[in-house]
């Protein structure tokens, strides 16, 4: 597989697990620490508890705003080595068919562990300032390039 089906497929993964609540589904997916950089500061979720907080906060919070959908779309994707990957994509948050945030972009670093794809870094176009990211603070017309 190339590196933009990997990316897509573990991105449709973990909004699956987001839009069900299933927590297990989501932790499997990150390595931890988790470092996430906005465009207003570098965060560090270091342990389980914090991300599983986190989690169920972003999931009340994308509920709130009646997100019924969450639409990731890979934009450009490439390896690094054989167990890394990095890629650009775009975030919708839809109710029903209407947005329910402004768009958002995100650099994702993802590596293979024991089989399975996790992120290990992540950069956004959000200006949050610390974890959980609840995306009250979104610039809709920041976007990262897409040079990897």
């Amino acid at each position: 597989m190339d590196a933009s089906t990997i990316l897509q497929t573990y991105l449709d993964e973990m909004g699956k697990a987001v839009m069900n609540e299933w927590f297990e589904d989501f932790v499997a997916l990150i390595q931890l620490p988790l470092s996430i950089l906005t465009a207003s500061a570098k965060i560090t979720v270091a342990t389980r508890a914090d991300l599983e907080d986190g989690f169920y906060d972003f999931v009340e919070m994308i509920r709130s705003r009646g997100v019924t959908q969450v639409q990731r779309t890979v934009k450009a994707a490439t390896f690094q080595g054989t167990d890394h990957i990095v890629g650009i994509y775009e975030t919708r948050l839809l109710a029903d068919e209407k947005l329910a945030l402004p768009v958002f972009h995100s650099k994702m670093w993802i590596g293979c562990h024991d089989g399975a794809w996790k992120a290990i870094k992540i950069h956004n176009t959000t200006n949050e300032t610390r974890w959980p990211i609840l995306l009250t603070r979104l610039s809709p017309e920041l976007c990262l390039p897409e040079e990897l």
